[in-house]
Parts: structure tokens; C-alpha cells; sequence
């Protein structure tokens, strides 16, 4: 087994404050011949790990498939004391992996009491705001600018792995460990890309609020730098965020809205003023000018400036007809002093990115 450990410097402004939280973690990537356990194996691991105040990559490479079981006791070692491990897909494919072989080993699974944070579920609900077609790991690095030496796929490694048991080429053990070294390296660097969840999450303050004609205009200062500007526009509002400043704006609306009352059967439906009253006043009404009222038009109109809502925090709650979407709430000029409420307001349209 050939075991390359170097001492890595990281000065990534963006991924600093992420990589601090983690010192008691372990990053880590694994290379196989196959996707099933049981017809292939493990030939290479690389793990990025904190020792006595530096950052250390650690590979252990299998020039001996046959000994695949020294690898995970190597790796085992690693996990002790460890409270959690990072990875890119690694619930989809290296944890499940891992843990059948060291069943089939007989040797007990350090896996099995880490906490696991995956970082392509972290990257995942930001496919479209990044413009991405995939989430791939090597996607995401791309948008993130995060350079690689490596070219390769996986797939592509596993001819070569054979080629170098058949040959013990340096050369294309180079390559080999590159690529899981670019990999391993690879999920530090997307560190960052927890900035978007801890903003989407609420890590931000609001600092000016203003409202002109019908779009209210929110200033935003992110508590994290966003690595990458990105961008976000549909019907109901626009985003910017560029490293610590974001620009939310929401286009309201200027007319008339419904309010609609759940508890229909209790009005009646009025049709020449085209609204709902109550019984208790409507039996007053002529009984030619009134109906039974139902779900549709169990309303009363309002005129104001209305501003969508993704959640029906604001009450009353408005719409253009029934069951449309998006919901609004008539606008109050005290809104633009309520800074707890439009923070909740924020992250309400952040959670739709």
C-alpha cells in the first residue's frame, strides 16, 4: 500500500468561516473498480483531516488489491475521535459502500457514529439559481470557479488502475492519485457553498426597506460572503447577491383584491355589489338580491397596494380569484419600519430560490 500525506494551505476567504466549524471533521473520497461492492474494490482513499493546527491530505493507495482490508483498518484509525464526515454524494454511493465491505471484513464500521454532511444535498436546491444542469461535483466546482489539474471521470480511472497493476507505470499512478486528490481537495473548496443555505436560512440583516409606486425594495447585508454573484427573477420578485450586499425586490400590485371567507355557508353572495355579507345582516337583504353563497364567491373586495406572500403570514390574506396563487396582503406603510417582519418576509421568498 502507498501512502501520500502533504500539509495543505487554504487561504479561501469564502470558505474559511465553513472550514473553522470543522476541525473535528473528516473530508474524504473514495475510488473504486465498480459500483457494486461485492464485484469490485476499493483501491484508493483520500481524506482531509485537522492535526496539530494544520490542514493534512492523506491518500492510501492500493498497489496490492489484496489488501483492501489494511485500507479500511487505515481509514477506521482516521474516523477515531472524529465527530462528523464530509462528502459529495457520499449517502448515495461511499458510506453504503464502505459499510458493506467492512461487514464483509468483519471489522466494525467508523462510519456507523459519525454524523454525515453531504455537500451535494447542500448544493442540490440551488441548481437553478447556480444555472446548472447538474450537480455534479465537477459542475459545481465550475461555477464556483474551484480549478482542477484532473480531467478524468471515475470511470475512466478504472482502466487506468489496471493498466498501472499491469505495468506499476508512475506515471499513471500520478494520475490516479490526482484525480482523487482534485476530489478530495474539491469538497473543502465547496465549503462555500453553505453561504447560500446560511442566507437562505436567515444569516442576514435587512437594512434599508422603501416602497416605490408598487415594488417594495429591500437592501439586504449578508452575514456570509456569497462566493459567486448570483441572480434570481420570476413574476413575484427579483434577487441580487453579490459578495455581502443583496437587493430583493417585490413587485406588488395597485387594484382590487378579494378576500375570501372559508366559512362560506355562513354568507350570502350579493350579486349586484358583487360581494359576501354575513347572514346575520344579509337576511335583511331581499331575497331576490342575494344567493346562497359558495367557496368561489364568498369574497369582499378591497382596493390598495397589494404585495405577494409565499406564506400566508400577513392577515388578511388577498387574491386576484380564487385559489390563484400568489397569495397577498394589502400593504401598511408601518411595514417598512417593522424590520422583524420583513426579515420573516425575506426568508420566506428565499426559500423559494
Amino acid at each position: 500500500m502507498i501512502t501520500e500525506k502533504i500539509q495543505l494551505n487554504i487561504y479561501n476567504k469564502t470558505v474559511l468561516p465553513f472550514l473553522e466549524e470543522q476541525k473535528n471533521s473528516i473530508f474524504f473520497d473514495i475510488e473504486t473498480t465498480g459500483l457494486y461492492w461485492k464485484r469490485s474494490h476499493l483501491y484508493l482513499i483520500g481524506v482531509i483531516y485537522y492535526e496539530e493546527n494544520h490542514w493534512i491530505l492523506q491518500q492510501w493507495f492500493l498497489d496490492r488489491p489484496t489488501e483492501e482490508p489494511l485500507l479500511l483498518t487505515e481509514f477506521a484509525a482516521i474516523c477515531q475521535g472524529r465527530s462528523r464526515v464530509i462528502h459529495y454524494n457520499g449517502n448515495g454511493f461511499d458510506i453504503p459502500y464502505l459499510q458493506h465491505k467492512y461487514n464483509f471484513y468483519q471489522q466494525s464500521n467508523p462510519l456507523a457514529s459519525l454524523k454525515s454532511l453531504d455537500l451535494y444535498r447542500k448544493a442540490k436546491p440551488f441548481q437553478n439559481l447556480f444555472g446548472l444542469t447538474s450537480v455534479k461535483q465537477k459542475d459545481v466546482e465550475c461555477f464556483l470557479k474551484i480549478r482542477r489539474t484532473d480531467t478524468k471521470t471515475g470511470g475512466d480511472l478504472i482502466q487506468v488502475y489496471e493498466d498501472y497493476l499491469e505495468t506499476k507505470d508512475t506515471t499513471l499512478l500520478s494520475v490516479l492519485l490526482q484525480h482523487n486528490r482534485d476530489d478530495t481537495e474539491g469538497l473543502v473548496r465547496l465549503l462555500s457553498v453553505l453561504s447560500y443555505e446560511r442566507i437562505r436560512e436567515g444569516d442576514f440583516t435587512i437594512n434599508s426597506a422603501n416602497l416605490s409606486g408598487y415594488t417594495l425594495t429591500l437592501t439586504l447585508v449578508l452575514k456570509v460572503t456569497v462566493p459567486i454573484p448570483v441572480s434570481f427573477h420570476n413574476l413575484c420578485f427579483s434577487l441580487r447577491m453579490t459578495e455581502n450586499q443583496g437587493i430583493l425586490q417585490i413587485f406588488g400590485y395597485r387594484g382590487t383584491m378579494k378576500h375570501f371567507f372559508p366559512d362560506y355557508k355562513n354568507y350570502y353572495y350579493l350579486p349586484l355589489e358583487d360581494q359576501a355579507i354575513h347572514k346575520s345582516i344579509g337576511i335583511f337583504v331581499d331575497s331576490a338580491h342575494r344567493e346562497k353563497a359558495k367557496a368561489a364567491n364568498c369574497y369582499q373586495k378591497t382596493q390598495g397596494i397589494f404585495l405577494p406572500q409565499p406564506k400566508e403570514r400577513f392577515k388578511p390574506v388577498f387574491y386576484e380569484a380564487y385559489k390563484s396563487k400568489p397569495a397577498y396582503f394589502a400593504y401598511q406603510e408601518s411595514l417598512l419600519q417593522d424590520m422583524q417582519s420583513l426579515h420573516i418576509y425575506t426568508c420566506d421568498f428565499l426559500s423559494e430560490l
